[in-house]
């Protein structure tokens, strides 16, 4: 039965890959199974509000002071180098300031102090103006430094208070002035808000006392107006941006065209328009704002001192409603106007640091809404010039370290390049620490701090960095009063630090705190406002967090409808118009997973191909918007099954790999999302490379991904799903192994209470069930269970991924029960699986794995108990899961054959004709499909075959399976793979030859039987074809199928079993790669065949071979095939006259042949005297040599007619022999009658032929080619002894077989390697230099991995599977003098898996080996025979021509029979050879 491991949500989990920005708003979510980018608007760093105002000053009295705060966009410029120094002692070092007694100008402030008390004595008439000025110079008492400037101003105005000059005199105006522009300017410095509040009063004093008409009063409305306007940008009181507004516009409507400060008043109009923007969000505010900055630009001629300020607050208001409303020109423009603020700024001028500083924030901006990365680069340049620019103390300071900071994080985002984040962090932690408590852009540093640590964690996962972004995020708020225009902003940083915190520990209180403050943020943004979207969208980000932790439908409809919202009221070409699409049809995407309705993953699907185009392939964010999009289309073609989905979502997911640069961040993101799209198709239609691609970009990522990194679990989960899916289709051990480290890891990494931890551990279940299954560890399945039963109970049945949990807890207790047969496994497995039926709803991909699984379990429980009812109810729910499996699917074939066990198994129990017509109709399908598993289709055409009513069907079963084999037993497979399918293949061959004999077909039995046997050696046979024709005709095809061949042979080899061995080991292992290598080579190699194939003439080129190519194995003798099935035994003979003779063996079957070897296995053994007088009786060796003679060798010979010798025949005939199933390792050359009172009665095979055996005619065809072609070769031999071998029995007798070996061997001809001489290394570099090789050694034979049988050198193994590395192009002969090198192994009779076909396989065209142990005596006793006739004859002269070393070994074996008694089986018969 085929099951199903179910993954919640998706078998592969694509990953979110979240927009770079700067850390100023950032905010995104990502749960397990999210493939959403998540759109990171940001908050431009803070402006110099300050020199975005310009003061104008009173054209009445050129006071000192009015003349020092021309403008206060250049307040911090103004101040000269003594009051800046004193201003940077005041910051830095308060303890060490000068006295008061040493200050000039806290002395100046003490004598205004003085004049204070006199004009309070005499009660001046203006007591309000006395109050004011008392409070401002009594600050003196505990205030220095630049309070000085304060103080100067206060008292020249109370010089006029004690003259007594009237109230709203000139005079006592423009004292008042420069009094609020000396405060306004120690705001700047220190934040104190009672200096601005001071400021202000006596602004409105000054404009009160300005009668209408005075020219002065436009200038004083525009001072009251900027004043306004800063308290504004601090306290966020509407009222105050109103009434600044209201003075300005006042001021720009009194001043007349061509006044020289009309530019000014429409510069400083502008700004607060901008200022009121930022708050309303208001598109009439900053587009009349822009109207009235380009005017002021205009209307300042070129060369003027103004220009580059004018220009700078131009293009800040560019990028200001750039920011808001999208709009390429603005940003370029605002850019335009930046740089060329800059560029008319003399080096040294004071404001040139503010201007670096705006320019660089600009292209910051364009950086994080375009993804140009030079931009960033050019930001970071300018901002740093900033700095450097910016000296200790000076007030821009702490802004400035900020604005450097964000960008710095802002490219850290785009690239991940660690040094960027810490050198961010550092910056804005000195913002933070230079800027004194109460400074009222202290919550500004704060914040971007919060957010640059956030953005460190949201990469490495350090959950300490998670935990000081929160605490300074909160911070941030706390010092920002309600009201204020960045209360939102903050809430929604805050919000979206929570929610980093809950994706990484699972705390629910996380979410539910970032879902409240990112409501706050929504509700606190005014309707209406620009920044109102991106408020929706980090709301609706976090609704689906939750849902996606609770599976609550609520939450991922309140997402889709914030979602909406914020795509609602985002215009056409705004630059967030393609996130707010993209969070919205991730949302929607995420609904059609739980609900499974098709109209939302259409929706989803139209939302993010708009998101898709609406961006330039060079756009930064272009790869994170394709890989989602590409998600979405794998979606449907899960649900759908439409290839075009699978193939175009591939496609996509490739562009986005090739769109980012290798060390991007989001690299290992992209490589997987690619990787889970290759499994996807791969799952459809079982295309290797497609897995191998996947695991290739799976493992990719894992590589590229840093250690620490947050998402590495993720990316270890995907990996490992990739290693099961492998694993299902190729049953290779190696990749469940490494799909359970894969897991493991992935699960240490992930903190308790993650809410991906869920998904880690159900996948690991599924993993755990899968390998006991393989294994049959109780450990493995009793931790799976455990495992998923702890995740069933605490997963509320409404939650979407409750039903995958079921399923795999059902698939555990099956697999327990089938191993246990404990009948409460199979009951909770039915209930669990049913529940998870019922959870599901139809319409989703996932109810035909339900029902598919269900099914497979109430058949197991029928194959126990035998109730109809259970049967029945598999059939009906699998004809659920085949009628909503889309045909072409990869899995409807194993659901097809699921389906049709059902139907056979109520065949079996009810007799009816209905039940197996539909069962053969369903296989028939299954065996047709070209998707899928081709093993599940093997075992379709198997069912069939057994089931067939007829021959005629049976026949076209068969067709089906050896045009499967390949398919199931290939080439990217490793030899010991290979074999473990050839395990259940030999007897469904055997079978299909004798259902073929059985209609007469013997030319189809005998090529079946050659396409289905020695399938292993065939492959290296094949990959060991000469290429002489192809060369000729083709040679670049031939040297590049050579080449691959190599590669190809060697890679299969490889047992990989040291993968699980060290658990230890990181999953990436090189023999994983060797693994896909294997994989890659294995397609091309099939792909150069399909195209050599087209050549003209090429047309067969290595396909198996028809009769008319077999024959001429025979050409030296005939051929014997032995075909034994449950029912019969036939021979088949090929002759050199290229007939086939069928002669039927009534009188053996499989079980007789199969009694035989199994009763016998002991005695073909060394005898020792007890067990040799044990040897006698019906089931003796004796009797069974004589029961092959009469059974099957005597019927063949005679049809041969052979057994009449004739007188006239100088040399015996040779005769192969090939058998199948337990013939194979019966001794046929040994038949006869032995042992009888009368010698005459006795008689024997070897008294009419030479026999030698063959895995398949092939061996013999390409062996005879090897033979002719070395025939002029001189003879040397490679002669191998090993008397004394460390931890193994003494051999004496082999330094005995090597002397008389050399006996008849010149010494030039002739090496001989013992004792320690006799080495791994030196055998393998030594044995292709000579013609025959000798080994006189202990032999082993590995059943359980036959590539590991070998021979016992000095200091190792030479293992079978280092000799099928070489190749070997002039040999002639390999005598294996060693211990069971052709015993074969029972387990697979029809691969002829020992030493000696392995060397046949190497190259040598024959081979003498033995079938079990010999003793000393008798090895050196043959090898004397048989070297004397190989190289000096019978009569004692050297051969002329080349020896037949069969002919050599059966006079040899005649010899020794003679000497030791023919009834010393165990002496004589297990010599045996191969070949030709």
């Amino acid at each position: 039965m085929t099951e199903t491991s179910f993954a919640t949500d998706d078998p592969t989990k694509t990953t979110t890959v979240e927009f770079e920005g700067s850390s100023t708003q950032n905010k995104s979510v990502s749960g397990e199974n999210n493939d959403e980018l998540q759109w990171v608007p940001n908050k431009s760093p803070a402006m110099e509000t300050k020199e975005l105002l310009r003061n104008v000053h009173d054209d009445s009295e050129q006071v000192e002071l009015s003349e020092l705060f021309l403008s206060s966009l250049a307040l911090a410029d103004t101040f000269d180098e003594e009051k800046a120094q004193l201003s940077s002692d005041e910051l830095n070092n308060p303890n060490d300031l000068p006295t008061p007694a040493m200050d000039p100008f806290l002395r100046q402030s003490n004598a205004a102090l003085e004049l204070v008390y006199q004009a309070l004595e005499l009660s001046p008439d203006d007591t309000m103006s006395v109050e004011l000025v008392q409070s401002i110079l009594m600050q003196a008492d505990t205030e220095a430094g630049d309070f000085a400037s304060v103080g100067n101003a206060a008292a020249k105005l109370m010089k006029k208070i004690v003259n007594h000059a009237p109230g709203g005199s000139p005079d006592w105006t423009v004292e008042l002035s420069n009094l609020a522009v000396a405060l306004q300017s120690r705001f700047d410095g220190h934040g104190e808000m009672r200096n601005i509040d001071q400021a202000i009063a006596a602004l409105k004093q000054a404009v009160d006392l300005t009668p209408d008409g005075n020219a002065n009063k436009s200038g004083r409305l525009n001072n009251l107006g900027n004043a306004l306007q800063v308290r504004f940008d601090h306290t966020s009181e509407l009222g105050d941006i109103d009434q600044a507004l209201n003075a300005l516009e006042q001021a720009a409507h009194l001043i007349p065209d061509g006044h020289v400060h009309k530019a000014d008043i429409l510069n400083n109009l502008g700004a607060a328009l901008r200022q009121r923007f930022t708050k309303y969000g208001k598109l009439a505010d900053i587009d009349k704002g822009i109207v009235a900055l380009q005017q002021a630009v205009t209307l300042t001629p070129n060369g003027h001192a103004n220009i580059p300020m004018n220009l700078e607050d131009l293009g800040t208001a560019l990028q200001l409603r750039f920011e808001y409303f999208g709009g390429h020109s603005d940003i370029d423009q605002a850019i335009h106007a930046l740089q060329q603020a800059v560029d008319l700024t003399i080096d040294g001028h004071p404001s040139q640091a503010s201007r670096l500083n705006n320019l660089g924030i600009a292209l910051q901006c364009r950086c994080e809404h375009y993804g140009e990365v030079t931009d960033i680069v050019h930001s970071i340049v300018v901002l740093q010039q900033a700095v450097n620019l910016t000296p200790d103390g000076h007030p821009a300071q702490a802004s400035r370290l900020m604005n450097l900071g964000v960008a710095l994080s802002l490219r850290f985002n785009h690239l991940g390049h660690l040094t960027d984040i810490d050198q961010a962090i550092q910056f804005l932690q000195k913002a933070v620490e230079i800027t004194s408590d109460g400074h009222v852009k202290k919550p500004d540093f704060f914040n971007s701090l919060g957010n640059a640590f956030q953005s460190r964690f949201n990469h490495f996962g350090e959950l300490t960095d998670i935990e000081q972004s929160i605490d300074f995020l909160q911070q941030a708020l706390n010092l920002t009063p309600d009201g204020h225009a960045n209360k939102p902003a903050l809430f929604k940083n805050f919000g979206n630090a929570f929610q980093r915190r809950f994706e990484h520990l699972g705390q629910l209180a996380d979410i539910e705190k970032a879902i409240d403050a990112l409501q706050c943020a929504v509700d606190l943004t005014p309707d209406g406002h620009a920044n109102k979207p991106r408020g929706l969208n980090d709301l609706g980000i976090a609704f689906q967090c939750r849902f996606e932790y609770l599976g609550k439908i609520a939450d991922i409809k309140q997402a889709i409808y914030a979602m909406q919202q914020a795509v609602k009221l985002t215009p056409n070409g705004h630059a967030r118009k393609p996130g707010s699409l993209n969070h919205l049809g991730t949302a929607l995407k995420h609904r059609f997973q739980y609900l499974g309705d098709i109209t939302d993953l259409e929706h989803a699907i139209s939302a993010l191909k708009q998101a898709v185009e609406l961006l330039h392939d060079s756009h930064a964010n272009k790869p994170a918007l394709l890989t989602n999009f590409g998600n979405a289309l794998m979606e449907r073609f899960k649900y759908l099954g439409e290839l075009a989905d699978i193939e175009q979502a591939i496609g996509i997911q490739e562009q986005a790999v090739n769109l980012t640069p290798d060390g991007h961040v989001s690299k290992p993101v992209l490589l997987t999302n690619l990787g889970a799209c290759l499994i996807s198709y791969f799952e459809y239609v079982g295309e290797l490379p497609g897995i191998e691609k996947a695991i290739g970009a799976l493992q990719q990522a894992v590589t590229l991904t840093p250690e620490g990194y947050s998402k590495m679990p993720r990316l270890l989960n995907n990996l490992g799903n990739a290693f099961l899916k492998r694993f299902i289709h190729l049953g290779e051990r190696p990749d469940i192994e490494q799909a359970f480290i894969a897991l493991q890891q992935a699960i240490d990494l992930t903190p308790d209470g993650n809410s991906n931890k869920a998904i880690l551990l159900n996948d690991l279940g599924a993993i755990l069930w899968r390998r006991f299954k393989l294994t049959g560890q109780l450990a493995d399945i009793e931790r799976s269970i455990g495992v998923l039963e702890d995740l069933v109970d605490n997963t509320p049945d409404e939650h979407f991924r409750k039903p995958g949990q079921l399923c795999n807890l059902g698939n555990a207790f099956r697999a327990r029960f089938q191993n246990l047969s404990e009948v409460t496994d199979i009951e909770k497995a039915i209930d669990a699986l049913q529940q998870a039926v019922n959870l599901v709803p139809y319409g989703r991909d996932s109810k035909r794995i339900m029902f598919n699984n269900l099914g497979t379990a109430f058949q197991t429980r029928f194959e126990l108990l035998g109730e109809l009812t259970d049967i029945e109810q598999a059939t009906v729910v699998l004809r659920q899961a085949v009628s909503i499996t889309p045909d072409g699917h990869a899995q409807k074939s194993g659901q097809l054959n699921n389906l049709a066990a059902t139907y056979l198994s109520r065949f079996e129990l009810l007799g009816h004709s209905s039940d197996r017509y539909h069962a053969l109709s369903v296989l028939r399908n299954a065996c047709a499909s070209t998707t899928g598993p081709p093993s599940v289709q093997l075992t379709a055409a198997l069912r069939w075959a057994r089931f067939a009513p007829d021959s005629c069907s049976a026949l076209e079963a068969y067709e089906h399976m050896f045009r499967l084999i390949p398919r199931v037993v290939w080439l990217g497979q490793t030899v010991g793979r290979r074999y473990e399918e050839l395990s259940q293949i030999g007897h469904a061959v055997n079978t299909a030859v004798e259902t073929a004999i059985a209609t007469g077909n013997l030319s189809r039995a005998v090529e079946w039987l050659e396409e289905g046997r020695g399938i292993v050696w065939g492959h290296i046979l094949q990959l060991r074809s000469p290429l002489d024709h192809l060369r000729t005709q083709h040679g670049q095809f031939a040297s590049k199928l050579e080449t691959i061949s190599r590669a190809l042979e060697t890679a299969g080899l490889s047992s990989r079993s040291n993968m699980f061995d060290n658990p230890d080991v990181p999953v990436t292992l090189t023999v994983n790669q060797e693994a896909q290598k294997h994989t890659k080579l294995a397609a091309e190699y099939e792909k150069l065949i399909k195209e050599i194939r087209e050549l003209d003439g090429f047309e067969s080129f290595l396909m198996p071979k028809k009769l008319s190519g077999l024959v001429s194995a025979a050409e030296n003798g005939p051929v014997v095939i032995l075909v034994v099935t449950d029912s019969r035994c036939d021979g088949l003979i090929l002759t050199p006259s290229s007939r086939i003779i069928h002669v039927p063996l009534l009188k053996i079957s499989l079980k007789e042949a199969g009694g035989a070897h199994r009763r016998n296995g002991d005695r073909l053994k060394p005898k020792t005297a007890a067990t040799s007088l044990q040897d006698s009786g019906p089931d003796s060796f004796q009797s069974v040599l004589a029961g092959l003679w009469l059974n099957v060798v005597e019927p063949i010979l005679s049809s041969l007619g052979l057994l009449n010798k004739n007188p006239l025949q100088k040399h015996l005939p040779q005769i192969t022999w090939c058998p199948t199933g337990p013939l194979a390792f019966l001794p046929l050359h040994a038949a006869g009658i032995y042992g009888s009172t009368d010698p005459t009665m006795n008689i024997s095979v070897s008294d009419f032929v030479v026999s030698s055996y063959t895995p398949t005619l092939t061996t013999v065809l390409d062996s005879g080619i090897k033979v002719k072609k070395n025939m002029s070769l001189p003879p040397s031999v490679l002669i191998v002894s090993q008397p004394e071998t460390p931890f193994m029995s003494s051999l004496p007798g082999t330094l005995e077989e090597a002397k008389v070996i050399q006996m008849y061997i010149s010494s030039d001809h002739a090496l001989h390697l013992s004792h320690d001489l006799a080495t791994v290394e030196t055998v393998l570099a030594e044995i292709g230099k000579h013609r025959i090789a000798h080994l006189a050694c202990h032999g082993i034979q590995d059943s359980k991995d036959p590539l590991d049988s070998c021979f016992i050198l000095h200091d190792g193994k030479l293992k079978l599977q280092a000799l099928m590395g070489l190749s070997l192009d002039n040999v002639e002969l390999a005598v294996l003098s060693a211990c069971q090198t052709a015993t074969g192994d029972e387990m697979l009779p029809e691969e002829a898996v020992h030493l000696a076909a392995g060397m046949l396989a190497v190259g040598y065209p024959s081979v003498i080996a033995t079938m079990w142990s010999i003793g000393d005596d008798e090895a050196p006793m043959v090898s004397a025979e048989v070297y004397a006739r190989l190289f000096r004859g019978l009569d004692g002269e050297p051969h002329q021509g080349r020896p037949n070393s069969a002919y050599a070994l059966h006079e040899a074996v005649q010899r020794l029979r003679e000497q030791v008694g023919e009834t010393k089986f165990e002496k004589w018969v297990p010599f045996v050879h191969f070949g030709v």
